[in-house]
């Protein structure tokens, strides 16, 4: 110990591996939506022959949200990530909630209009996979798929926007935390055009900045969810009524 009363001597505190452990944080906890709804809806699907594809596909989605916020709820005391559960999903103040809501969701919007433009130049043969055709060109399936659609989105923010990016923040600050969590977020939904990938990654970014601005997971959940339905629709459809 010095004059000032200080140790000397001691080892630097050694830093957590923060990068690495976010990732297999958001890998296994986003594996337990995935394979809840990816697996339950076969299950139903296949098991299940008259029950309706939308009505499989919103059970599944139901489950896979159910078992998200369970997750959700021992990785935040797990990890000591400090999260109030009771307010992180509040909207209030519901004005200032509302005005970014529109804020963000106009720039989701100038950005996708912008990548399906770019998709429509520079890959022209491509087709709405045919599950969502499927399912969207059925009559009377709106309510169910798209409550399905914000369910599913719903559980990846919670995940990346929720666990994973609070974890990156409490020890790397936010910057590292929106560039990985939307890194993260863009590599799993790999197998797309690069166009496409760069679109997710934009994407990952606004709805990280989304709830910065707010404080709420639900702000960035709606987005999510939106931008999905309103891309699940845009590409059952030609694009030249999008682009024209």
């Amino acid at each position: 110990m010095n004059g000032a009363g200080t140790v000397t001597g001691s080892p630097p505190a050694k830093k957590e591996p923060w990068l690495w452990r976010s990732t297999t944080l958001a890998g296994l906890t986003l594996a337990v939506p995935s394979l809840t709804y990816f697996g339950l809806n076969e299950i139903l699907s296949e098991g299940y022959p008259s029950l309706s594809a939308h009505m499989a596909e919103f059970l599944a989605a139901s489950a896979a949200l159910f078992l998200t916020i369970l997750t959700f709820k021992v990785y935040n005391e797990k990890e000591n990530i400090g999260l109030d559960i009771r307010s992180i999903f509040s909207l209030r103040p519901f004005g200032r909630s509302a005005g970014f809501l529109l804020l963000f969701l106009a720039a989701d919007l100038i950005v996708t209009w912008t990548s399906l433009r770019l998709i429509a130049a520079y890959y022209p043969d491509t087709e709405a996979p045919a599950a969502i055709e499927k399912l969207w060109t059925m009559p009377g399936n709106w309510f169910f798929v798209a409550v399905s659609t914000m369910f599913i989105s719903a559980c990846e923010e919670i995940m990346l926007r929720g666990l994973a990016l609070n974890y990156i923040m409490k020890r790397a600050g936010f910057l590292k935390a929106m560039l990985w969590t939307s890194f993260l977020f863009m590599i799993f939904h790999a197998g797309r055009n690069w166009i496409s990938m760069l679109l997710i990654f934009s994407n990952g970014a606004l709805y990280a900045l989304a709830y910065r601005r707010t404080d709420s997971l639900a702000v960035p959940c709606l987005l999510h969810g939106l931008h999905n339905l309103i891309l699940r629709a845009a590409v059952i459809m030609d694009f030249d009524l999008w682009l024209s």
